[in-house]
């Protein structure tokens, strides 16, 4: 099915010069968020690409536009900034681009006690992971919502499920973005927009790299056990595609967030503090 197809669902007359799908994705030089833009790239879609890394950034664009042919407009962002969000949408307003599907990969954590962490770290995870996500809803939700067109998807994890000691800020972060968007979801459902969230499971990003270079030792973190981003992406496309509200990554993991769900809260905090407790290393690390 071609990127074009999505836009004429409605059974409307097709339009003979149909305008490329015009994709935004943050958290797009690293991991998941660039898997993400190499397969939009190759559907042909035109690309929005954002980071905080402009250097990265400009080089990725390059690269897509002249494999793939395609229009791919870059915008340098440090989301974890207050404000962020509108300057993002803003630029795309200045650059006369309307974008019909929204991808929020960009996400950092930070690990550790608690009461140990350095504020400034915990506060900027918590701008990123849940104000400028759901600020990037906002905005160009309603555009999505006005012209009865779009998809949304979020990139949550399977730390949403459960209390998530020694991550606590962190799991909580991605609780939200879950709960977020299946609540939003159906808010625009009956206006022809979709909104999607991908749950990963531990995926060899810039995230557990960080975990390694600090030498915790947490077994459910260990490489063996870690997904490929590439082939997480590839779903994360594929429920946004289909439109879907929620999906998992993996088998194992989807079993264990369901028992999670079943078991009394107090025994899953225990069996959460027992699987995350490691070597407790404190500092802030990506995440997606």
């Amino acid at each position: 099915m071609s990127h074009n197809t999505f836009r004429n669902a409605s059974g409307a007359t097709p339009d003979p010069n149909p305008k490329p799908t015009v994709a935004l994705i943050t958290g797009a030089t690293s991991g998941i968020g660039l898997e993400m833009a190499r397969l939009l790239a190759a559907r042909k879609c035109d690309l929005v690409l954002v980071s905080r890394r402009a250097e990265e950034l400009q080089k990725l664009a390059d690269a897509l536009r002249t494999q793939h042919h395609i229009s791919v407009h870059v915008i340098p962002a440090d989301l974890s900034a207050a404000g962020a969000a509108a300057e993002v949408f803003d630029a795309t307003r200045r650059a006369n681009i309307s974008v019909d599907w929204l991808i929020n990969n960009a996400g950092v954590g930070v690990y550790g006690d608690h009461l140990d962490l350095d504020l400034a770290d915990v506060n900027k995870m918590l701008q990123l992971n849940v104000l400028a996500l759901s600020d990037l809803c906002y905005f160009f939700g309603r555009d999505m919502r006005a012209k009865r067109f779009g998809k949304i998807l979020n990139i949550a994890s399977t730390a949403a499920y459960q209390p998530d000691p020694y991550l606590a800020a962190y799991g909580a972060s991605k609780a939200f973005v879950l709960s977020f968007s299946e609540a939003l979801a159906k808010e625009l459902e009956d206006y022809g927009v979709t909104v999607s969230c991908l749950s990963p499971g531990p995926t060899d990003t810039a995230f557990f790299r960080e975990v390694d270079t600090r030498g915790v030792e947490i077994a459910h973190f260990e490489r063996r056990d870690r997904d490929d981003p590439a082939r997480v992406a590839a779903m994360g496309i594929d429920l946004m595609l289909d439109g879907g509200l929620s999906k998992i990554v993996g088998t194992k993991n989807f079993l264990r967030a369901l028992s999670l769900r079943i078991a009394p809260r107090s025994v899953v905090a225990d069996f959460s503090k027992r699987v995350l407790a490691g070597t407790k290393t404190h500092g802030a690390m990506r995440s997606h």
